[in-house]
């Protein structure tokens, strides 16, 4: 066996600390590209878990370190790719024999930072901040003076703004996708997870708007708490969105 290695450093999906990993790798067109052969054994590698959480990572490849984005392959580009591997080394032949599990295919992309990534960037900035605002003034809600009912006006306006803003923000790019899916038909898996992730926080916003106009209507502690739940909830799932967004949509809209 005489595999080019790199080494790969990806963030813990449960733990968010850095991992770096020796990982064998080719080249394909200005891209490395890594096996997640494990030695074939059934469960694939920890990494490969960390970078579908967070496509951004880290490269070693000799003195040389930047850093790329993590884009799982597959179908015929997949198929090749691990037949052309497999032909340079016959262990990773060896490795797909002896697992039932189709050993995953990733492609590491210089990341580009460019005008659009930037906007979008900064377009996620405003809706943390919102959000957090809004989480502010739930918390100011539930440890206000006196008993409850007291006015939600505070808690309207900052969901009412926020939500806006987010629904806003997912219909423009909702817009967009079609046209990117047509430049850039290896982008359409991470298009297509984009746009079911846009479906479950249009369900979390509905289910926050009713939530407000039942706590509006008849105030009560319950009520405000789950108010606060719902909108922790969208708050980790908007963050592993806005990064697999950053990750994968950035550098197209930046090419086109």
């Amino acid at each position: 066996m005489n595999a080019q290695i790199l080494l790969l450093t990806t963030t813990g999906a449960r733990s968010g600390r850095s991992h770096t990993t020796p990982v064998a790798y080719a080249e394909d067109g200005g891209r490395l590209i890594i096996f997640a052969s494990n030695a074939g054994r059934p469960q694939s590698p920890a990494w490969l878990h960390n970078l579908r959480k967070n496509p951004a990572v880290t490269v070693e490849v000799g003195d040389t370190t930047y850093d790329a984005i993590a884009t799982e392959l597959t179908g015929a580009e997949r198929d090749r790719l691990y037949a052309e591997q497999a032909t340079r080394d016959p262990a990773f032949a060896t490795y797909q024999q002896n697992t039932s599990r189709v050993i995953q295919v990733v492609a590491l992309t210089p990341a580009r930072v460019g005008a659009a990534t930037a906007q979008l960037k900064e377009i996620h900035a405003g809706l943390r901040k919102q959000l957090a605002d809004t989480l502010e003034a739930v918390d100011a809600y539930l440890a206000g003076d006196g008993e409850l009912p007291r006015s939600t006006t505070e808690l309207q306006q900052h969901c009412l703004s926020f939500c806006g803003a987010l629904h806003a923000h997912h219909t423009r790019e909702d817009g967009v996708f079609p046209r990117l899916a047509a430049d850039f038909p290896e982008l359409k898996p991470a298009l297509d997870r984009l746009g079911r992730e846009h479906e479950a926080v249009a369900a979390l916003n509905a289910e926050l708007s009713t939530t407000l106009d039942r706590l509006t209507a008849a105030p009560t502690r319950e009520l405000a708490e789950s108010l606060r739940a719902d909108l922790s909830r969208l708050a980790a799932d908007l963050e592993a969105h806005y990064v697999y967004e950053e990750a994968h949509l950035g550098p197209a809209l930046d090419a086109a």
